[in-house]
């Protein structure tokens, strides 16, 4: 755990204390409240909140972020003004009725999560998720996993910057994949994002790959979200396009599927290790997972329902694996429909039940609450 990480329990507290002070005496941060209160469980360590406060999408975009004690700046500033260790297994795919699909694995080492709404004024809604591990949530001592403190609940408000995947309203879907080589570091005159805040921009304002795809062209990467490792990233649409995008010595490669008149979708997968022709990968994690789930795509040429997809999603978890010395397991396993604007999702390897939300909804009204 870095230090960052160590001291954001007292830092939020002190946040969650001042955010309820202030509101009491102006009335003035009432969405922070609601985004705060809005928080609900769906199953064991796994929940789902709706943000309701401007936290300044456009802003992130122009701006960008430098760093991880950054993002902490910038998202406590908008907080106020309204304004490592992973797997991880992806891939697209179509349905017979010609819906369009990412699926995704996130692996880590345990943590709670929540599935996140926002609808900010000046971008596309979303659903997104994030480990609340990367907010210092983590087991408590009966070991289960909780986020009931409520005088920490602050720290919810930087969910938003901490998404991991996501489909927004016109979709386009994301999902980023850890990779065991030096951290992206790019130096030009662009503006900066780091992992998250990167997704985070990519679904509050790309419709499509394209749009993607120049939103990652037009800022510097900077890999300092967690020490030691970089990331690449699979996006797809409501079109069928897909692309993944991997950074290799600094420098930006975007990676298209294969094409093939006999398959209903152009296809491609990504699990943990670099795709770019020759890059040097000591490290490297998946390829039994990535040939698992090429051949199984490959077979039935890109098709698959939701459910087959899920079930490919299955075949390739993992229950307290060894990654590189880290204990990980699939916190959640996730199917995002870009056709119909929906995401699937099964909490820490329950796959006999399934949860489906819509991004047109206040997630608390889909859970009848």
């Amino acid at each position: 755990m870095d230090a960052i990480t160590a001291i954001m329990p007292r830092v939020m507290a002190f946040l969650t204390s001042l955010l309820l002070m202030i509101n009491s005496a102006t009335g003035s941060l009432t969405p922070q409240i609601d985004t705060m209160q809005s928080l609900t469980k769906l199953c064991d360590s796994f929940y789902v909140m709706d943000c309701t406060y401007d936290y300044d999408a456009r802003g992130i975009l122009e701006k960008g972020v430098d760093s991880t004690v950054d993002l902490i700046y910038s998202g406590i500033r908008t907080i106020f003004t309204g304004g490592r260790g992973f797997g991880c297994t992806t891939f697209n795919s179509v349905t017979k009725q010609g819906n369009y699909l990412l699926a995704r694995n996130f692996d880590y080492m345990d943590s709670p999560a929540v599935l996140v709404r926002t609808t900010p004024p000046n971008g596309y809604a979303s659903l997104s998720t994030v480990s609340l591990g990367l907010l210092g949530f983590e087991q408590d001592p009966g070991g289960r996993f909780t986020v009931s403190d409520a005088q920490r609940r602050a720290a919810l408000l930087l969910a938003p910057f901490l998404a991991l995947d996501g489909v927004n309203e016109k979709g386009f879907a994301i999902a980023v994949l850890e990779l065991e080589t030096a951290p992206t570091f790019q130096l030009s005159l662009r503006p900066n994002l780091t992992t998250t805040t990167m997704i985070r921009a990519c679904l509050d304002n790309a419709a499509t790959v394209e749009e993607g795809v120049a939103i990652f062209r037009s800022h510097d990467m900077r890999d300092l979200l967690t020490d030691g490792c970089k990331y690449h990233f699979q996006l797809s649409d409501a079109n069928g396009k897909s692309a993944i995008i991997e950074y290799y010595k600094n420098k930006m490669y975007v990676l298209y599927p294969a094409k093939s008149k006999a398959n209903r979708v152009n296809y491609q997968a990504a699990t943990n290790f670099h795709l770019v022709d020759g890059a040097k990968d000591p490290k490297a994690l998946g390829r039994d997972r990535y040939d698992t789930v090429m051949a199984a795509l490959m077979h039935s040429r890109g098709v698959t329902s939701e459910k087959q997809a899920m079930n490919l999603l299955k075949k390739v978890s993992m229950k307290d694996a060894d990654l590189n010395g880290y204990i990980c397991s699939t916190l959640w396993s996730s199917v995002f429909n870009m056709s119909k604007k929906t995401v699937s999702v099964c909490c820490f390897n329950n796959y006999r039940r399934t949860f489906t939300f819509s991004v047109f909804k206040p997630l608390l009204e889909q859970i009848g609450t």
